[in-house]
């Protein structure tokens, strides 16, 4: 076997430098014994390996990568095993095995990184990590700067929204089960919610999440400031508006005063609703729609 591995080596030398990347475990284990197809889920966790490629593991199985898929299908069916995109391979822990694949937390770092995607989780995803408990979305929402088709894995619904801020809009690095992904920041996610009505399921559930992620001891203001240029003035607009009305927030003049030097004359409350009569002159703001947060 160990001829054959090679041989098979030197054919593929891009390979092996991608193999000699992933983990020095890796190639140990490789150099010094044989992996079944059978043991190979086991042995990819032992190992802490939590991704793999079919070029990676057409090396550890000693077979042609177009076979990889036939070779692995009895692990697929008894849900150890996963490819959320084509070439790329999820080990499943046994706790996720009842619901198909592990959530889309544990792996989109990996994911995005195969497919050579900036992103940022966001809107109510971001608003969950940041700890908004409060009508926990059915969709894991991540923005990407190129386009990626939505997928469902396991019970993970995957929503992809192609976004020219991804790379500009501020982030952090959140620490997951298996490593770390980018989540948009607490003031960012306020603009987002508020300038993306219908990926936060409206204008109410947009108000909860501003309400709940601006009950906090740290400051946000300023960085709201910096982020509301990526964003529509109406954004910023029902952003201060939410925090004015709903909200114990002070500092909101600086927020009034770049929504007063728009050119913009005036921005709707729902982007769902017509004009109305009632205008809100502070925010210069048309009140189309009444506003009922449940927090």
């Amino acid at each position: 076997m160990k001829i054959i591995f090679s041989a098979f080596i030197l054919q593929n030398e891009t390979i092996c430098v991608t193999l000699c990347n992933m983990d020095a475990v890796l190639l140990n284990n490789i150099q010094t014994g044989t992996i079944k197809s059978t043991d190979i889920v086991s042995w990819l966790l032992s190992n802490g390996i939590t991704s793999i490629t079919s070029r990676e593991l057409s090396v550890l199985l000693g077979i042609p990568e177009k076979h990889i898929r036939q070779r692995l299908s009895p692990l697929i069916k008894r849900n150890e095993i996963i490819s959320p995109y084509r070439g790329l391979w999820i080990p499943i822990p046994f706790e996720y095995r009842q619901w198909g694949a592990p959530e889309a937390i544990y792996y989109i770092d990996k994911l995005m990184r195969y497919l050579n995607v900036d992103y940022y989780i966001g809107w109510m995803t971001a608003a969950a990590v940041l700890g908004v408990g409060h009508h926990a979305s059915q969709v894991f929402q991540v923005a990407t700067d190129k386009l990626v088709r939505n997928r469902l894995v396991g019970r993970s619904d995957i929503k992809f929204y192609q976004r020219s801020n991804v790379g500009t809009l501020p982030v952090f690095r959140h620490k997951t089960q298996t490593g770390m992904v980018n989540v948009s920041t607490r003031a960012a996610t306020m603009l987002s919610s508020t300038s993306d009505l219908y990926n936060v399921s409206g204008l109410d559930n947009a108000a909860n999440i501003v309400i709940e992620l601006s009950d906090t001891d740290e400051p946000f203001i300023n960085e709201i400031v910096v982020c509301s240029v990526l964003f529509p003035i109406s954004a910023l607009r029902r952003l201060g508006w939410i925090l004015d009305n709903f909200t114990n927030t002070s500092g909101l003049e600086v927020l009034e005063s770049i929504s007063n030097e728009s050119t913009v004359k005036l921005s709707k409350l729902s982007t769902f609703k017509p004009y109305s009569d009632r205008i809100d002159n502070k925010w210069s703001l048309d009140i189309n729609e009444r506003i009922d947060p449940d927090i």
